[in-house]
Formats: structure tokens, C-alpha cells, sequence
């Protein structure tokens, strides 16, 4: 199925394609004089039915792009060496098809390498001037390059050709670097937040309690020194057990593999460490997400269960990611203690964990509906409206 980006990538691509052409038909019945193209009207009228014919089944047989095979190079290839010999049979600089030979260019530069389209646009502005320079020799139909308007046509068709090949990527490139670079202040902004709401206060309660310590040894208060004691080794073990999980979610990254495989292994994982029964269920087929999406569904995946581990004393965990007509919905529900919602602001450190999840899904347009009851388990369902993370 193809990605946002693919589809609006198309489209532009089909409107230039169908623009440029329809600008060719009318320089060619009414800018261009048909003797200057020196070809009877009929052969003229062939190349522009079979340039339309052409034109539409390349709109409608678009590149599968993505998966950069050699039948995918030889398309694109064969669509720019179609359009400079269109150009060179047409009369070269004098051509009316200029424009529509830098179809090919803007395809590489929007669905290939920076490389690739530079490539075409050289070879099409060398090719150009060598055909001039050559068949000016032998041919009245080419005018020698430095004869009228030729070397101006030459260095705009050459200039055009550069630009249409390096701007669009450029541009996808910047903004790829922006999205990333507002990722890893957010990603930045969490850690800080949960080192202050987890580990610093760890730190600050430790304190408090090996103080108690103090006293008690001092006191020569054996049993409460042991329960100060015991307190102790089990916040240090709980402060141990969420650096390890902090680790462990940040070394989880969405690169190569989708949302759904991704979570898939780190359920998996999560399950096998904590002794917790996680079913994971999600719609077949699954869209593609924007990777800022997939990364904070990841993130909000991960922060929940994190809660359930430190909090919920669950055995088993739903998760069902969806995709429904307006929204994609991620449920995790466990069959935990629960708790009572209202007294949730009042409750003890640890529950920053919902916040987090309520800011990262606001952050993306959706919401975070949170359902518990007492000994009936915790469900959480966060919403993201499908048109603002959607590829």
C-alpha cells in the first residue's frame, strides 16, 4: 500500500507530467510553427498522441519506489532516455518538450537518491550539448550551440535541470532533520522528567531512610533497624529494576522494522523478564505510520507497562493496537489492584508514568482515557486521530 508521501509524491508528479504536456501540445499549435519543427503535421500529431497514450500509463503504473530493484531502475532510466530523444528528435534546444523532459529528474529527486537525480540532470545537459555540437555539423535542422538563443537555452535548461534535482530532496532532507531534532528534545525532556520524578526521588527517599538507620543503630532499635534496612534494599532493588527498564526501552528504537514487529519483540521480552502474560493483537493489515508516530507509540507501549510492572501487581496484560476510520487505538489492560482514579494527583510517586503517556498522545493530536476500578485492573486506551500520523 503506499505511503502518504508516496501518494502525494504521485500526484504532483502526475500533474507536472500532464502539465508539461499539455504546454507541449500548445507551443507546438501555436508558439512553434510546424516547418520549424521541419516534420509533415502528421508524423507531429503521432508523437503527441503516443506521448499521451505514454503519459498516462506512466500515471497510473506509478514506481514502487521503495523497493529500489533494477526493474525499478530500468523504468526510471527508460522514462529519461524516452524523454531526451523526444527532445533531440524535436529539434534539440528548439524542442517544445523541454519541459516535459525533466519529468524523470524531479522523480528521481523525489523518490530516489540525491545522486541519482544529479546523474540525470547531467547526463541530460551533456547529452544536449553534445547533440548540438555534433549534429549542428551535418544537420540544418541543429543550429550551432553559440547561434541565437541556444547557449541562453542550454545554461536555463541546464540550471532547471540541477534545480529540479537537488531542491526537492534538500527539502525532504530538512525537514526529515527537523522532525528528528524536535524527537530528541522531547525524548530529552521525558528522560529529565523521569529522573527527577523516579530516580531523584528514590535518591531523596533513600536518604531519609538510611538516616532512620542511623538512628535506630544508634538507639540500638535492632528490629526497626532491620525494617529501615529492608525498606532500604527494596527501593534500591525497585530504582535498579527502572534504570534497567529506562535502558531498555531507549536501546528499542522503530528503524527498519514496523510498529508491529517492533512491539511484537519487545513484549515478547518484557514478558520473559517480568513473569507477566502479555497477549498483543492489532489489525492486519496494519498502515504505515509517520516515524515520530511509530516512536511515540512505542514509547506510550512501553511507559504502560512499565506501570503495570511497578505498580499494577498484574499476571496478565492485553495490548491490542487498531486501526479504525478515523483514529489508531492503543488498549492495554491488566488484571492488576487498580486503583481509584480520583485520588490519582494525590497518590504517591510513580504514576508520573500516565502523564507522560497523556502528553505524548496530546502531542500528536489524540487523547488518553484511563478506566480502573480497585481490584478490577487498569485499562488504558490512547486515541491518535489517523490523518495527523499517518505516512
Amino acid at each position: 500500500m503506499p505511503t502518504r508521501y508516496e501518494k502525494e509524491a504521485y500526484q504532483f508528479l502526475a500533474f507536472y507530467r500532464f502539465l508539461s504536456y499539455a504546454l507541449a501540445v500548445m507551443f507546438t499549435q501555436i508558439g512553434t510553427p510546424l516547418n520549424a519543427l521541419k516534420m509533415p503535421p502528421s508524423q507531429l500529431y503521432l508523437i503527441l498522441g503516443t506521448l499521451g497514450v505514454y503519459s498516462i500509463l506512466r500515471v497510473f503504473s506509478p514506481l514502487r519506489w521503495r523497493e529500489k530493484s533494477t526493474i525499478t531502475y530500468l523504468i526510471l532510466i527508460g522514462d529519461f532516455l524516452l524523454c531526451i530523444l523526444l527532445v533531440i528528435y524535436t529539434n534539440g534546444l528548439s524542442s517544445p518538450f523541454l519541459l516535459y523532459s525533466l519529468t524523470p529528474i524531479m522523480t528521481a529527486a523525489l523518490l530516489f537518491e540525491e545522486k541519482v537525480a544529479l546523474t540525470l540532470a547531467a547526463t541530460a545537459s551533456i547529452f544536449l550539448s553534445v547533440t548540438h555540437l555534433v549534429l549542428s555539423q551535418v544537420s540544418t535542422q541543429f543550429t550551432w550551440i553559440m547561434q541565437g538563443y541556444n547557449l541562453t537555452l542550454l545554461i536555463v535548461y541546464t540550471l532547471f535541470c540541477f534545480v529540479a534535482a537537488t531542491v526537492p530532496y534538500r527539502i525532504n532532507m530538512n525537514i526529515r532533520r527537523r522532525i528528528e531534532r524536535e524527537a530528541i528534545i522531547e525524548e530529552r525532556r521525558r528522560i529529565a522528567r523521569e529522573l527527577h520524578d523516579g530516580v531523584a526521588q528514590s535518591l531523596s527517599y533513600l536518604n531519609l531512610k538510611t538516616k532512620l538507620l542511623s538512628d535506630s543503630v544508634a538507639a540500638q532499635n535492632t528490629i526497626q533497624a532491620l525494617t529501615e534496612l529492608s525498606d532500604i534494599r527494596k527501593t534500591v532493588q525497585d530504582t535498579y529494576e527502572d534504570i534497567r527498564e529506562s535502558i531498555s526501552q531507549l536501546s528499542v528504537e522503530v528503524r527498519t522494522l514496523s510498529i508491529v514487529l517492533t512491539l511484537t519483540n519487545y513484549i515478547s521480552e518484557f514478558s520473559n523478564n517480568n513473569a507477566i502474560n502479555v497477549q498483543f493483537d492489532y489489525t492486519k493489515p496494519f498502515p504505515q505510520l509517520s516515524p515520530v508516530a511509530e516512536l511515540q507509540l512505542l514509547r506510550i507501549a512501553q511507559e504502560a507497562l512499565t506501570n503495570v510492572r511497578r505498580h499494577a501487581l498484574a499476571t496478565q496484560v492485553e495490548v491490542k493496537l487498531e486501526k479504525g476510520k478515523e483514529a489508531v487505538e492503543l488498549l492495554i489492560k491488566d488484571n492488576g489492584q487498580g486503583f481509584i482514579l480520583a485520588n490519582l494527583e494525590k497518590s504517591i510517586p510513580g504514576y508520573h508514568g500516565l502523564n507522560i503517556i497523556k502528553e505524548r498522545a496530546e502531542g500528536l493530536g489524540g487523547s488518553l482515557t484511563i478506566s480502573t476500578t480497585p481490584g478490577q485492573g487498569t485499562t488504558l486506551m490512547v486515541s491518535l486521530p489517523l490523518e495527523k500520523v499517518r505516512l
